[in-house]
């Protein structure tokens, strides 16, 4: 269907710099892994953050300091999320407990299903939710749901794997919760190959997270950790490519535009961009169906990726795998793709 590319400047800013690093003889923790943490607390206004190898390996970090040091015994999920967060879940030691069941609005779970997962729990001050921002958007609820766990004493850890540079309300994901954690994988919203960032605005989590992720300095002073760091020259690749976050996200405005003249045009129902004080970064852009047979309103839309997510951890019963398709969209994406998209869209 074509390939993921690359803004020219993220290229161009790579090869004029990577010999510095072989240079340097500085391979792991040297300036372009400060600058990865740097921009992603510039940019999206945390007050700490650290680089990391992936999205999961942050998570992993931030659970096991929650766990060791926090009081934190257990943690519940919602169940459209990527099979992984559930690994890293349950590797991190913590019970997992259970998955709040999401709405086909957003794919995510709303504030009413959150209330009513929290109310049946025993001793909540224990629990960690790991909430998961879907396709490019911010859970329209994540305030109210933020303000909840706040009251029962829950910890709250944002999933931001597919939500670099979206907004709600102006505010970046992960500053909703306790913490959150970015992915710059070669196939998410903002695409570098390997990588991760962690945002938080909480000091004392930030140290702590910090001493884990990287075990083996000198000034190591927690008894668990490991090495997670984010290499040298993965870091500047990770910085080529973040620093083109404006100009990615607006080349995929550009596709999406299309698509939603076409949706409007042959009434199909979207995920709207301009809806509740969102601005996604169009991760995904994703067809939404309420019928009873979603399968044959989406029959001849032929030119798609894969959905979100084609499973569900839990119980699913608004059927959210079932009732959404994501039409192709990304950086770079060829005119012939977007126009056969398009047609059928049409045709349909």
């Amino acid at each position: 269907m074509g390939m993921i590319k690359l803004p020219a400047a993220s290229q161009l800013h790579f090869d004029t710099h990577y010999k510095e690093i072989f240079s340097s003889g500085n391979l792991a923790e040297g300036k372009w892994n400060k600058a990865v943490a740097e921009w992603g607390c510039s940019y999206t206004s945390a007050s700490y953050g650290l680089a990391v190898n992936s999205n999961g390996a942050g998570i992993f970090a931030i659970l096991n300091v929650l766990k060791h040091y926090r009081n934190k015994k257990r943690i519940f999920l919602q169940s459209n999320t990527m099979y992984g967060v559930r690994t890293m879940s349950i590797t991190s030691g913590l019970d997992l407990i259970g998955y709040v069941d999401c709405s086909v609005d957003y794919l995510m779970p709303t504030y009413d299903q959150v209330f009513d997962f929290i109310s049946l729990l025993d001793k909540p001050e224990e629990c960690v939710f790991l909430l998961t921002h879907i396709g490019g958007w911010v859970n329209p609820d994540i305030e109210s749901i933020a303000e909840l766990c706040r009251d029962k004493g829950i910890t709250l850890i944002e999933d931001c794997a597919h939500s670099l540079g979206a907004t709600l309300h102006g505010k970046h994901t992960g500053l909703f919760g306790d913490a959150g954690v970015y992915s710059l994988y070669a196939t998410k919203a903002v695409p570098a190959g390997e990588g991760g960032i962690v945002v938080t605005n909480d000091e004392e989590l930030f140290n702590m997270v910090d001493k884990f992720a990287i075990y083996d300095r000198f000034d190591q002073v927690l008894d668990i950790g490991i090495n997670i760091r984010m290499s040298e020259i993965n870091a500047l690749l990770c910085y080529s490519v973040i620093n083109e976050t404006e100009a990615i996200i607006a080349n995929k405005y550009d596709i999406a535009e299309k698509y939603i003249t076409a949706c409007d045009k042959y009434d199909w129902e979207y995920i709207n961009p301009s809806s509740n004080g969102q601005r996604s970064n169009f991760y995904k852009f994703i067809l939404l169906s309420r019928s009873i047979s979603p399968a044959d309103d989406f029959a001849q839309i032929k030119t798609r990726t894969s959905p979100v997510y084609d499973y569900a951890l839990g119980r699913d019963l608004a059927g959210v795998k079932d009732r959404h398709i994501c039409l192709p969209i990304w950086y770079g994406l060829e005119d012939e793709v977007v126009d056969r998209a398009l047609s059928e869209l049409r045709k349909s």
